[in-house]
């Protein structure tokens, strides 16, 4: 008999990214079944809603109100949520996001069926101080020392540093970071010299990922090089007005802001193709707020592109300084303004890297190499 998981998440899916959905699509020896509590029409929620069981938590106003206002349920909806599961009679369950945990906390205890969260980056770090510190008092009562929630999964041994300082026993912590589809981003590339060498970022505009310091940079490499370079930047999120008046203000004529791309769509394939070097330079925001691994630079490896990112988080842990890709401290304008001159004059650098990054994505950080290994813990949660 089949192995079952339900997956327990708040939106339901973001378009712009597959963390989530790799888990679910790519399961080998377990079925899955989803509960979310915010609905996001996209290609990715259609499938796997055509594919598998899905059931939306909240109902009604009272019970939307207190789901996204203070992470509970109505009576309501936690007695049809929690009969909802036990129909499905899952092995395991798996919650999404620490902060999310909180939210289903109630619901894994009472019905006692092993669990098991994905903590991914804001949950682990400016989450635990907002609420003047309740969110890292939530996070140890209803996550860290629920007795129904049995491990915890950080993506890497930076972040497990990191729940550790938090108060999580860190022998209810495993590594575990959940890989790509890399086949879907794998494509030939033309490495050889360039009228235009294209650069590439793909994420939320969001203070985290470092926009304002790469267009400054960008402006700096530009008066350094000879090479004509251009900057593509493709993303939505709540900074989108300020990077745009950020980019006139610089005066560059060669940095483009576009809006989301559909994951995996033909768009957003051709702008990995059509790129020469990926850029990703993730910073410790004001509150904290820190990256786990970003979906995107391993996507962009995948596709055999260049990366320059930087010493930041669980980076580190899948770009090798000077073997796989560039790495430049955070906010460091200089060194990364080097960086991006040094790739856009030595075609030869760009491809040893991204030939090296291809391999590093496909043999090490491949969905379904990841898949088996969390399979395995799901073994070993459910005591099978």
């Amino acid at each position: 008999m089949q192995k079952r998981v339900t997956h327990l998440t708040r939106a339901f899916l973001p378009p712009t990214t597959s963390f989530i959905s790799n888990q679910i699509i790519h399961h080998e020896r377990y079925w899955p079944s989803v509960v979310y509590t915010d609905k996001i029409e996209s290609d990715l929620y259609r499938k796997i809603a055509s594919l598998y069981p899905v059931y939306q938590a909240p109902h009604g106003i009272a019970g939307n109100f207190l789901c996204s206002r203070f992470l509970m349920f109505t009576r309501s909806d936690e007695r049809k949520l929690m009969h909802w599961i036990e129909e499905k009679a899952p092995d395991v369950m798996h919650i999404h996001f620490g902060v999310e945990a909180i939210l289903f906390s109630n619901v894994v205890r009472k019905l006692n069926i092993p669990a098991l969260v994905s903590f991914y980056g804001h949950d682990s770090t400016s989450f635990p101080a907002k609420f003047h510190g309740l969110g890292l008092t939530m996070l140890n009562r209803k996550v860290f020392f629920n007795p129904a929630i049995r491990l915890i999964l950080a993506m890497s041994p930076d972040m497990q540093a990191g729940l550790v300082a938090l108060g999580c026993p860190a022998e209810k912590i495993r590594v575990h970071y959940f890989g790509v589809n890399t086949l879907q981003f794998s494509m030939d590339r033309d490495y050889g010299e360039k009228s235009i060498v294209r650069f590439l970022i793909i994420s939320h505009l969001e203070e985290k990922k470092g926009h304002h310091y790469l267009i400054d940079a960008f402006n700096k490499a530009t008066a350094l090089t000879n090479r004509k370079i251009q900057l593509n930047m493709a993303g939505d999120g709540r900074l989108k007005e300020e990077i745009t008046q950020h980019i006139a203000k610089s005066g560059a004529t060669n940095i483009f802001l576009q809006g989301v791309v559909g994951y995996g769509s033909p768009e957003h394939l051709d702008l990995f193709k059509n790129a020469d070097v990926f850029v990703h330079p993730s910073i410790t925001s004001q509150n904290g707020n820190k990256e786990g691994i970003p979906g995107t630079i391993i996507e962009a490896m995948s596709a055999g592109l260049p990366v320059i990112s930087t010493f930041h988080a669980g980076i580190p842990y899948v770009i090798a300084n000077e073997i796989n890709g560039l790495l430049v401290n955070e906010r460091d304008v200089d060194q990364l303004s080097a960086a991006i001159v040094r790739l856009a004059e030595n075609a030869g650098l760009r491809q040893q890297l991204g030939n090296a990054a291809r391999i590093s994505a496909q043999t090490e950080l491949d969905v379904h190499k990841k898949q088996q290994e969390l399979e395995m813990i799901y073994d070993e949660l459910s005591g099978q």
